[in-house]
């Protein structure tokens, strides 16, 4: 297989580096889209570029064989304007194929809450400016999520805090095994249009404890907005909150990653 140059925006995140580190692996080249790209593995170019800059993020898909794509956590009219700009870039740059992480598990259709139409909208506007265009996304929650700067603390202290109920079973999944589809959806002649990715287990709140060695204790979202906004302003908090009182059902059918929860946990540093 030939080499290819990909374009990963968020790369200085969770899920961008994931797919950064999956490329790599697999012997690509990665061009890292960020605001401000930082400790990058050597080899790996910086394109630094703002999501509502046109000609910037021209300049950051200008000369790659595809871009790993996701949205940053903005909950308001913003991210569609951030939607149109990368559009316009995409169709501007005439890159050949997309592969779009959703971030979290999305309708059909539009329901009126900015962070979930803006991603409605990029997988039904892409077809349209690409010639090849996929979707992977997680099937529920990031095990990601367990590790956050409000959450570690007290998993180290023996606690998981979580605004999900005990009773609820599900498939925690690994942003590795997420990365790992867009990669081969990256490279995949005809990928599927949309692909969901689920941990390989369905877990209850005291089965996720157990394999963090910790207890389980259910919040609500409104306990788990404040335990949020120290670290990420009182926007985005209220935001994660609001999705989560209007959370999804896990779909019926999904792929399953590899990793288990309590294999990940052993790599993360708490």
């Amino acid at each position: 297989m030939n080499s290819l140059t990909v374009a990963v925006h968020g790369a200085t995140g969770s899920q961008g580096s994931a797919a950064l580190r999956t490329l790599l692996a697999a012997g690509h080249n990665v061009r890292a889209v960020a605001r401000r790209p930082h400790g990058l593995p050597s080899g790996v170019e910086a394109a630094p570029a703002d999501l509502l800059d046109i000609d910037a993020l021209v300049a950051a898909y200008t000369g790659v064989d595809a871009v790993a794509l996701q949205l940053p956590m903005v909950f308001d009219d913003g991210a569609m304007a951030q939607v149109r700009a990368v559009l316009a870039a995409l169709e501007k740059a005439a890159v050949p194929r997309v592969v779009f992480n959703t971030s979290a598990a999305v309708p059909d259709v539009m329901i009126g809450v900015p962070f979930i139409d803006a991603r409605v909208q990029l997988i039904a506007e892409l077809p349209n400016v690409v010639e090849t265009a996929a979707a992977v996304g997680p099937a529920a929650m990031y095990a990601e999520n367990l590790v956050a700067p409000w959450s570690a603390p007290l998993v180290a202290a023996g606690e998981v805090l979580y605004p999900l109920p005990a009773e609820t079973p599900i498939p925690w999944v690994a942003s590795d095994d997420v990365a790992a589809v867009m990669v081969e959806a990256l490279t995949t002649p005809t990928p599927p249009r949309l692909q969901l990715v689920g941990g390989p287990d369905d877990l209850t709140g005291d089965q996720v404890g157990a394999a963090l060695g910790a207890k389980w204790r259910s919040v609500t979202p409104d306990e788990y907005e404040l335990m949020m906004r120290p670290h990420v302003g009182a926007a985005v908090a209220a935001g994660v909150a609001g999705s989560y009182r209007n959370l999804a059902p896990v779909p019926a059918s999904f792929r399953r990653g590899t990793t288990s929860l309590r294999d990940w946990a052993a790599k993360q540093s708490w």
